[in-house]
């Protein structure tokens, strides 16, 4: 059986209240435990909250929901924070995950779709939307061979698999593609890329390819 999940939603539109309310309907086990239609709302009930994985819109009427992402990641960093928005331009994308996103997941998405986001994120993925995850990895390739600069004894020693999975979400396929082409299960690419996150010491995909990059070892 699915494990339960507490959501918590920030968002000023009722529609897409309407839209969560009715997708968490598919997953009975899952509860939406707040919400907030206001920046001073969330900043004040989101951090309480028992919420497992906050949805969080950017376009508050009253502030900038970036500014949210950096105050729940400071207060509840063993949350998962899962952008839910209809900005899909890259400088609020790369703000976002600076602030502390760990998933990107645009509006007008499937109830389908929003569902298997939040079971990745909880499940160590970092879910992005396709279009966007592979317009954001192709701004961190080199352009041209880097010097190596970095200290090898900062470099961890990853197993073909990792390194098979790690190619594949340097080129933005997310965790069910990963397992198709590489012919293993979900829950494993996961368990790779968490693998991955703790010896890049990176929290997003973003950053574990950065990283990689740095280190030469894509």
């Amino acid at each position: 059986m699915a494990s339960s999940i507490r959501i918590y939603l920030i968002e000023d539109d009722r529609h897409i209240l309407r839209f969560v309310e009715q997708t968490l309907e598919l997953r009975p086990e899952w509860r939406l435990v707040g919400s907030s239609d206001s920046f001073c709302h969330a900043q004040v009930m989101a951090p309480t909250s028992a919420a497992d994985v906050f949805l969080v819109d950017l376009g508050l009427p009253d502030g900038r929901g970036e500014d949210i992402l950096r105050l729940l990641a400071e207060q509840r960093p063993s949350a998962e924070l899962l952008v839910f928005t209809v900005f899909g331009d890259e400088s609020r994308l790369l703000t976002a995950l600076q602030m502390g996103a760990t998933g990107y997941v645009l509006k007008g998405c499937s109830a389908q779709e929003l569902i298997d986001a939040i079971e990745d994120i909880q499940d160590g993925g970092a879910p992005i939307s396709p279009l966007l995850a592979r317009m954001l990895l192709k701004k961190f390739r080199p352009a041209a061979p880097c010097s190596p600069s970095s200290d090898l004894s900062d470099t961890p020693a990853l197993s073909d698999r990792e390194t098979d999975v790690l190619k594949l979400v340097a080129q933005g396929y997310v965790n069910k593609e990963i397992a198709v082409r590489l012919g293993i299960g979900t829950a494993t690419v996961s368990t790779h890329i968490k693998n991955l996150y703790r010896k890049l010491s990176a929290r997003t995909r973003v950053q574990a390819v950065k990283a990689a990059q740095e280190r030469g070892l894509i």
